[in-house]
C-alpha cells in the first residue's frame, strides 16, 4: 500500500474528522465549484483520475495547508493549527491500489501530489463510503 499524506480536522478521538467539507476525510461533491469529482447523470463518479487530494509527504504540501506550529521546520507554513497531518499506508508513493476500493493516481503535473479516486465506477456515496472506511488507518505523522 503506498504511504500518503493529508493535512485534516483532528476529531476529539485524534482520528480524522470525516464529512465532505474542505480538510476532513472524503471529498467535496458537486455542485460546489472547488467538487473533487465529476459525476455522470446518474450520480456515479466518472473514473478520471480526480478524487481525494494527498501528498508524498506532508513537507510538499502547499504552505496554506501545514499548519503554522510547524513553521519552523517548513518556512511559509501558514495553515490553521486546527488542522493535523496524517499518513497512511508504508510504501512508496506510487500508483496503486490502496484497498480493493480505491486507487492513487499521481497527479501529471506534480510527482508529489495524487489524487484518492475510486478503483471503478460506481456511485457517489459507495466512493465516499470507501474513503470513511480508512478512518480508522490514518496516524498523525509530523515528522
Amino acid at each position: 500500500m503506498p504511504t500518503i499524506y493529508r493535512p485534516m480536522k483532528r476529531a476529539e478521538d485524534g482520528l480524522p474528522i470525516v464529512g465532505s467539507n474542505s480538510k476532513e476525510l472524503e471529498i467535496r461533491l458537486p455542485p460546489d465549484r472547488n467538487a473533487d469529482v465529476d459525476l455522470d447523470d446518474n450520480g456515479h463518479v466518472i473514473t478520471n483520475g480526480k478524487g481525494m487530494s494527498v501528498a508524498e509527504h506532508w513537507k510538499y504540501l502547499l504552505g496554506h495547508l501545514i499548519p503554522k506550529r510547524l513553521v519552523a521546520r517548513i518556512p511559509g507554513a501558514t495553515g490553521s493549527n486546527a488542522l493535523t497531518c496524517y499518513r497512511l499506508g508504508s510504501g512508496a508513493f506510487v500508483e496503486g491500489a490502496l484497498n480493493d476500493d480505491l486507487v492513487v493516481i499521481i497527479k501529471s503535473h506534480d510527482i508529489h501530489a495524487a489524487n484518492v479516486a475510486p478503483s471503478r465506477s460506481g456511485h457517489i456515496e459507495d466512493f465516499q463510503a470507501a474513503l470513511a472506511a480508512t478512518r480508522t488507518q490514518w496516524r498523525p505523522d509530523e515528522t
